[in-house]
């Protein structure tokens, strides 16, 4: 059975990093895939973010997602570095919310509460990072 690295993963992920910019309807959207390697100081072993920048009503709109990518030898191993992960909620989730509205353009709403995410783990055989 090949031995996971936490190197290998990261360079596995370096082949999907990239941006490209697409038009649907009015709106530009520019969508990147960007891995970082943190297992030597923080868990897991790395983040690919998910980068998307929207460009509606003369705005542009952002959004960032972290997926969480652990290595290790049983998958059911990786359940603790997700834990920490949630925990520390470091790498968030960024979400916008858009106003409309007739006046109060330059006040700031907060969220009142943090928001809920649902994680799917996908458990993927170390032999596929040679794909």
């Amino acid at each position: 059975m090949p031995e996971v690295k936490e190197q290998d993963i990261y360079n596995a992920l370096l082949k999907f990093k990239g941006q490209n910019e697409v038009k649907i309807g009015k709106a530009e959207i520019s969508l990147s895939l960007v891995p970082e390697d943190i297992h030597k100081f923080d868990r897991p072993d790395s983040i690919l973010w998910i980068n998307m920048s929207l460009r509606i009503f003369g705005q542009s709109l952002r959004i960032k997602i972290p997926i969480a990518v652990e290595g290790e030898k049983h998958a059911v191993d990786a359940q603790k570095d997700l834990e920490e992960f949630i925990r520390r909620e470091k790498y968030l989730v960024e979400l916008p919310m858009l106003v409309i509205a007739e006046a109060g353009y330059g006040r700031k709403v907060e969220p009142p509460r943090p928001f809920p995410v649902r994680f799917t783990v996908t458990h993927i055989p170390v032999r596929r990072l040679k794909e």
